[in-house]
């Protein structure tokens, strides 16, 4: 089989979802900033998951903050009990990979030779050049970037004519549409009122409202935005009632969404969705969605979308199940079986757990046709993206050699399923 690893790890790789060049709003213009050890290793999901694990979580890194130079000692008991961790090992093997040391782990006896060399390299790079150098090394070529519209407006253009082109060649801009339904985290909230300055538009009525994200999609399209992502799972269901009358939502609006109850909210929140959808489809962008992983896990059950497939006013939108809708990921295989424009994608699912992610990938080999699955990193620092690339493409690699041996199909199958999944599925999605 070694015809067939050394064509999956030689593959173009077109990463569907990644917060790594800069995350939401992007970062500073001069980004050669100091970042160490300790930032890396809790810039994103170690610092999450300690909330559950020991008494005193560890608050998270921010690349648009100050480099915090925190010591072994002070993560140690987070290690220790998060060394088993995919997503640990990730991260471990893209320090390994792009800071090299030969020790099985980081321990107290490395962590300063570890840290010199992290220190240096984004002093000298600066933070995009170093993530583009890493994408160039383990041939990511195109990349799903979950954004908001200040970050293709202000930020991109806060940058010079020849570094912004390197970002928009890279990049796929996804734009975060929850802050303009009135969910989502601060960071949505807050990129809508940014908004409104950016449009040059204050709205007072819901028609003004609907006109104004009518001109913040055609703005991002022209900023080079390829998509439009929800995250509305982490804060409610699914279920978007596609029914409520311009009447009520505008009795709703004229209140205030800051006025509204719980359940009114989301009446209104049902309808502004619906009605952005629709600009979406017009406009041939498609929606990336957050399934699965929630709390509760029902909030995020990709069967809740279900009327967004059977609505004529959204025939033709492209839907991506983000996270393979987990752990309702059989519901997410039956939709992509079922709706020519569901896509059954498992970006996050092999970083989360890879043996999960060897699971999931063949069942979907197996019972999914292979146009309908794509697969991405959802990392948020370049060292951690280093490593999830490469457990995707090991475990590609895995699941289809596995598949080849039992001849469930032949090599040239192999590599054909190999290349729709790591690259041609991604382009016909966002087309």
């Amino acid at each position: 089989m070694k015809e067939l690893k050394k064509f999956i790890d030689s593959h173009p790789f077109f990463d569907m979802h990644s917060h790594t060049a800069g995350f939401d709003l992007g970062g500073p213009v001069n980004d050669k900033i100091p970042r160490t050890l300790y930032d890396i290793l809790t810039n994103d999901y170690l610092a999450y998951i300690s909330s559950s694990c020991v008494d005193l979580p560890v608050p998270p890194s921010k690349f648009n903050g100050t480099p915090r130079s925190g010591k072994y000692s002070g993560i140690k008991e987070l290690l220790n009990k998060c060394r088993g961790l995919t997503t640990y090992k990730a991260i471990r093997e893209g320090i390994r990979d792009l800071h090299p040391f030969t020790e099985k782990d980081i321990t107290e006896e490395n962590w300063n030779k570890i840290n010199r060399s992290i220190i240096k390299a984004y002093s000298t790079y600066g933070e995009r050049e170093w993530h583009t150098m890493a994408c160039k090394t383990i041939k990511v070529v195109k990349q799903v970037h979950i954004a908001t519209l200040p970050y293709v407006t202000t930020h991109l253009d806060s940058l010079d004519d020849e570094e912004k082109k390197k970002q928009l060649d890279l990049l796929c801009p996804s734009l975060v549409i929850d802050g303009y339904i009135f969910t989502g985290f601060q960071v949505q909230h807050q990129a809508r009122e940014m908004s409104y300055k950016i449009i040059g538009y204050t709205p007072k009525t819901l028609s003004d409202y609907l006109i104004f994200c009518e001109r913040v999609l055609d703005t991002f399209i022209q900023h080079g935005g390829k998509s439009i992502k929800l995250l509305a799972a982490y804060f409610r269901p699914l279920k978007f009632d596609l029914n409520v009358s311009e009447k009520r939502a505008k009795l709703l609006f004229k209140i205030g969404p800051a006025n509204l109850s719980e359940s009114a909210l989301r009446v209104l929140q049902d309808f502004l969705l619906y009605k952005i959808l629709i600009m979406a489809k017009n406009r041939k962008l498609p929606l990336i969605v957050h399934t699965g992983y929630s709390v509760p896990s029902e909030h995020g059950n990709p069967e809740n979308l279900e009327n967004l497939f059977k609505d004529s006013n959204l025939s033709g939108l492209k839907i991506s199940l983000a996270h393979a809708g987990w752990p309702n990921e059989g519901k997410a295989m039956i939709m992509a079986r079922t709706y020519r424009n569901c896509y059954f994608d498992l970006s996050w699912n092999v970083l989360l757990s890879e043996s999960l992610g060897y699971r999931i990938l063949s069942e979907a080999i197996d019972m999914i046709p292979v146009n309908k699955i794509l697969i991405g990193t959802d990392c948020g620092n370049v060292e951690c993206f280093v490593g999830t690339v490469k457990i995707i493409r090991q475990t590609l690699y895995n699941v289809l050699a596995e598949k080849v041996s039992k001849g469930s199909f032949d090599l040239d199958t192999a590599k054909d399923i190999a290349s729709a999944i790591l690259y041609n599925n991604a382009v016909e999605f966002h087309q």
